[in-house]
């Protein structure tokens, strides 16, 4: 199969016009001015707040004492795993340069915007390569004026630099594969395994990709085995440390948490009543860390209770479960201030009756049609596997990757932001096929 792969790389359209180059670059650029104008104009209500504020913690631990700790300013950093590195390390490089005043906070929220303009017009490039030069533009100039990718740049949280990093992983892995580099290979590895760092859901992705392409294709062994060296080796040394420390905040931990809080349907509905004091809410909140506690004190128990719980309803909890991909890649993001925003954002450009609060609209009804495209997208790249090239089938097993595992965990809009880009690439290749089908069932005189 995967020396199918090979030729199917091998014979992909490479030769890309100036023009186009140009129209991706374009892309891209609009993409920018858009995120800039964005984040020039919303205002977020104390944006150091929730996650931001643990991250913004492990930042200030890490310049301050070079220990990975959420321990707050003022107490004694003890070292923990409860976050990924990744993006507080991101933090701490930019607050080193520009200080942690207001300087740092625009200067993260620009950064940002660059980051997701890059991988608007990474994807741009990739689809050029997957399908067509047609499909590409559509890609891009639809992230580029996507609400949640420009929404997610006005926020310190994650999402927006493990878009960039996956985007960045993914081309580095054409790129080796269509040169046979075995430098590009361990770079694709490095960028994987950096996102891995930044959200740990993507840790084992790469690696048995990686593992059974080696199996398979004998042509690229070395290629694979570089790839799989760079996916692996950051990923293990900082398993290898979290190790090493003692058992209180710890990724388990915070596994435990978004698995117990996944298995409640009420929580999304109960968390912002919960904050203002509603009872019937807190009462949701406490019966959910309740689960939680114990799910962490006591693995087998808790899971015993939690399992009892869905048993006790079954056809309610696993309705509950089977709607939670379209929860995930839907539209309002549950655990924030809904909508488009983690967290409370006022003058907004993509509200109201401007031109962005109109595409807005368009995009919010769209948002079904793209799943929809995509999910076929999807089916027609692993019916017939061995037409597609590596890059695209790890872009399409991510997306499912996910899906899984924020089914049966937390699944909210937010969490599939880094992955829209792959979303709108399948639905090109879901789109690509369907008109492909009409075509054909016409040419055959069967009217659609």
């Amino acid at each position: 199969m995967m020396d199918d792969l090979t030729n199917a790389t091998m014979t992909s359209s490479r030769v890309i016009t100036r023009w186009q180059w140009m129209a991706m670059a374009g892309i891209g650029l609009l993409a920018l001015l858009i995120r800039l104008a964005y984040v020039r104009t919303a205002i977020v209500d104390h944006p150091l707040r929730g996650d931001t504020l643990q991250y913004f913690a492990y930042a200030l631990n890490l310049i301050d004492h070079h220990t990975f700790s959420l321990a707050p300013p003022g107490q004694t950093p003890v070292p923990d795993s409860f976050r990924d590195p990744g993006y507080p390390s991101f933090l701490a490089a930019l607050s080193v340069y520009f200080g942690r005043e207001q300087a740092f906070y625009l200067a993260t929220l620009d950064i940002q915007c660059i980051l997701s303009a890059v991988t608007v017009s990474i994807y741009s490039l990739l689809v050029r390569r997957w399908v067509s030069m047609a499909a590409a533009v559509t890609v891009g100039c639809g992230l580029a004026l996507w609400p949640h990718m420009i929404s997610m740049c006005g926020y310190v949280l994650s999402e927006t630099l493990l878009g960039f990093l996956v985007a960045s992983g993914l081309l580095a892995l054409q790129m080796a594969c269509e040169r046979s580099s075995t430098g590009a290979g361990l770079g694709a590895g490095l960028l994987f395994a950096a996102a891995a760092l930044t959200n740990a859901v993507l840790t084992p992705l790469l690696p048995v990709f990686a593992a059974v392409a080696a199996w398979r294709d004998n042509g690229r062994r070395t290629l694979w085995v570089a790839v799989l060296i760079g996916a692996t080796l950051p990923s293990a040394a900082w398993i290898a440390r979290s190790a090493t420390l003692p058992p209180e905040r710890t990724a388990s931990d915070r596994m435990a948490m978004n698995f117990a809080q996944g298995s409640w349907p009420e929580y999304h509905l109960a968390w912002a009543p919960a904050m203002t004091g509603d009872p019937k809410a807190k009462a949701v909140m406490a019966a959910i860390d309740s689960d939680t506690k114990l799910l962490t004190d006591s693995p087998r128990a808790g899971m015993s209770a939690i399992f009892s719980r869905l048993l006790s309803h079954p056809g309610h909890y696993l309705g509950w479960y089977l709607s939670k991909p379209i929860e995930l890649w839907g539209w309002s993001i549950g655990i924030g201030a809904g909508d488009l925003y983690p967290y409370p954002t006022f003058n907004s450009p993509l509200a109201g009756v401007g031109p962005l609060g109109l595409l807005t609209l368009a995009m919010a009804a769209l948002n079904p049609l793209i799943f929809v495209l995509a999910l076929a997208g999807f089916i027609v790249i692993f019916r017939s596997a061995t037409r597609w090239p590596p890059s695209l089938l790890l872009a399409a097993s991510a997306a499912a990757f996910v899906t899984i595992v924020f089914t049966l965990l937390q699944s909210d809009a937010r969490y599939s932001t880094p992955y829209r880009g792959i979303e709108w690439s399948l639905s090109a290749i879901g789109a690509s096929s369907l008109t492909r089908a009409i075509s054909r069932m016409r040419n055959r005189g069967v009217r659609v």
